[in-house]
């Protein structure tokens, strides 16, 4: 599906502008550390390229889900609507997650579609550990992954006891490929 993309007449008023970072210089030492990306040609993006590439990604999401859905996306409202969101990031009247700077608009969300990487938390539950004992495991470790913190209930304590090594069991070896879905399979 084609990107939303904001104006470029829009966002040019914006790169020479300066940031309202606050914190006699703090705030931008801890946004270039945190969440500005390094692009292409190896350099940093700058704030007015985060703020383009966030708005640019949730719009695309929003359109990709309207057209998906056959709701009828208007280009003219998107890219009013978008630009209002754009100065008040801009401005810093509103931002969204730490998260949502780091990952949206992305490879991460815009080709991996890893879109839980834009979560700051997430729960599980191992009420049903009997049923799948590695479900639980296998969930905390591929959010925790993409960055997201996980909390966990304690509702299948006691559900399956470990008694021992079992010394008669074969043993397999299984070489875990070294990246997230590897990792998570090797549970």
């Amino acid at each position: 599906m084609e990107r939303f993309k904001l104006s470029e007449n829009f966002v040019s008023k914006y790169k020479r502008k300066k940031p309202p970072f606050g914190f006699n210089g703090l705030g931008e030492l801890v946004y270039m550390r945190t969440y500005s990306r390094i692009k292409e040609n190896g350099k940093n993006e700058r704030w007015w390229e985060t703020i383009k590439r966030v708005v640019e990604g949730t719009y695309s999401m929003q359109k990709n889900w309207i057209d998906s859905h056959q709701l009828g996306w208007n280009p003219w409202q998107a890219q009013a609507s978008a630009q209002e969101m754009y100065d008040r990031m801009f401005n810093m009247k509103f931002l969204p997650p730490g998260r949502g700077l780091w990952a949206m608009g992305t490879s991460i969300t815009e080709e991996r579609n890893l879109y839980a990487a834009l979560n700051n938390c997430a729960f599980v539950s191992t009420s049903t550990i009997k049923d799948d004992y590695s479900k639980p495991f296998c969930f905390l470790m591929d959010a925790s992954m993409l960055g997201v913190g996980v909390g966990f209930d304690t509702k299948g304590a006691g559900e399956i006891v470990v008694k021992g090594i079992n010394k008669d069991r074969k043993i397999t070896t299984y070489q875990i490929p070294d990246t997230r879905e590897g990792w998570v399979k090797s549970l």
